[in-house]
């Protein structure tokens, strides 16, 4: 009966450090909007933290466009 809380008990611990390990960040980046061009992705992110819309930003290239991503 030991072995089995035992390994119970490690099956438990593995699971919870498991769901800690994949948790999402409390200030998570934001996609805000999918763009052709590095200068309009670049504009609109600026726009958005001399407004205070968001702290900061960056345009990331993928698949041909530029994603703007943001923490709010």
């Amino acid at each position: 009966m030991r072995k089995v809380r035992a390994l119970l008990a490690a099956g438990i611990l593995v699971s919870g450090l498991t769901v800690v390990a994949t948790a999402t960040p409390a200030q998570a980046d934001t996609l805000r909007n999918v763009y052709y061009g590095y200068t309009d992705c670049n504009s609109y992110g600026s726009y958005g933290v001399q407004n205070g819309l968001w702290l900061w930003y960056h345009c990331e290239y993928q698949y041909n466009f530029y994603f703007l991503w943001s923490v709010p």
